[in-house]
């Protein structure tokens, strides 16, 4: 059937060009995302944001013509232990990209750096993922934000407040990964997830100035220690993605001050790709820096055309209100959050987390226009 566009943002834009990207066009009907049947949402794993369910990265692999998700399919209700860790990560395979079906937990293959090799003392507990093809290395990557430890605990070593990194090989689908540890960078400590790698730059959100920065990345080799460690340089870049929008960096003195708009966080979970047109683009959400609440019903956007020596001022996705529908059914009143947007060819799809109208937190799907398609259809119906 067909599906009435989302018309708001490019109007909006069109008055603006100079200052405004024209991001990729999403239907406002979306589908609940499912594995092995279950809907990924606060049924599944009941807690407050959707806990477990709504930590996840997906990826399509043109090779296989298949979708991929890695996530969790529970909670950890005695964090940290083995159920927030690598080996409590299922992944899943779909042919549309709505509908997966697990076919394993992931597993330290040989020759796999040991977590111990970096001062930890348990398996770091693994807070949001990115999932992500290398196209230096030619092989699919695992990216994996670990929060801070508790006082008066040291448990994380390195991993405590960085990301680390593990190799899939050269098929999305292997569940026995080579674990390369984590990030040895200068803002190891000073970052909140990774957004992504596109040709060797990969894109950390910072706690600098609360942006998503870039960064050379280097692989490091076996076995995976001291200066063979994955690493990178200092920042390279910036996109400043609270310029223009409703929101500022709370930790920036004047937010909230002087500068009267909300004080505000990006969330952890982002996603910078390179896009069917051969731009960068940052997909994004805010959190309410007292509340930590999602901010707004909208997914932000900012792109370049320069690799990254430049990026346009931020753009909401969605019109104000959304219209966005989930399986057919309104929103509930909470924001959105835990984006991803994967590139099939010349198709965008968009994931995210949203609330549905009886209050669960539910991460679903939306298709996006082909970058060559001015008429399109999104999914005929949600089942």
């Amino acid at each position: 059937m067909k599906i009435r566009l989302l018309t708001g943002c490019v109007a909006l834009a069109l008055g603006a060009q100079a200052a405004w990207a024209l991001p990729p066009v999403f239907h406002t009907q979306s589908c609940s995302v499912s594995v092995d049947g279950n809907r990924l949402d606060t049924v599944l794993t009941p807690a407050s944001g959707g806990a477990g369910s709504q930590r996840n990265t997906f990826a399509y692999e043109p090779l296989t013509r298949r979708w991929h998700f890695w996530g969790f399919l529970a909670n950890d209700d005695n964090f940290p232990s083995v159920a927030s860790s690598l080996r409590a990560v299922v992944h899943a395979t779909s042919t549309d990209g709505v509908h997966f079906t697990s076919d394993g937990n992931l597993s330290y293959a040989f020759g796999s750096a040991s977590y111990t090799s970096y001062g930890a003392s348990i398996d770091p507990p693994l807070d949001f993922f990115r999932a992500v093809f290398d196209t230096q290395t030619g092989t699919w990557k695992l990216f994996n934000w670990t929060e801070n430890d508790q006082p008066p605990n040291a448990r994380f070593g390195q991993y405590n407040y960085n990301t680390s990194v593990n190799d899939l090989s050269t098929t999305a689908g292997t569940t026995a990964v080579v674990h390369q540890g984590p990030l040895n960078t200068p803002v190891a400590g000073n970052h909140v997830g990774a957004f992504g790698l596109v040709d060797g730059t990969l894109f950390l959100r910072t706690d600098t100035d609360g942006n998503a920065d870039q960064f050379a990345y280097a692989d490091g080799a076996y076995p995976w220690t001291g200066a063979n460690q994955p690493s990178t340089g200092s920042a390279t870049g910036s996109a400043n993605l609270y310029a223009g929008t409703p929101y500022c960096w709370f930790l920036d003195p004047t937010c909230g001050n002087t500068d009267p708009r909300i004080p505000t966080y990006v969330h952890n979970v982002g996603r910078t790709l390179r896009q069917a047109d051969g731009t960068l683009g940052t997909y994004y959400t805010f959190r309410n820096a007292t509340s930590y609440a999602r901010q707004d019903q909208q997914i932000w956007y900012v792109e370049s055309t320069d690799n990254g020596a430049t990026w346009s001022a931020p753009v909401g996705v969605f019109a104000n209100p959304p219209g966005v529908t989930i399986d057919g059914a309104g929103l509930g009143a909470d924001g959105f959050s835990d984006v991803d947007l994967v590139l099939k060819g010349s198709r965008y799809q968009l994931y995210l987390s949203a609330q549905d109208a009886g209050g669960d937190y539910v991460m679903v799907a939306a298709q996006g226009r082909p970058s060559d398609a001015i008429f399109w259809n999104g999914f005929d119906a949600c089942d």
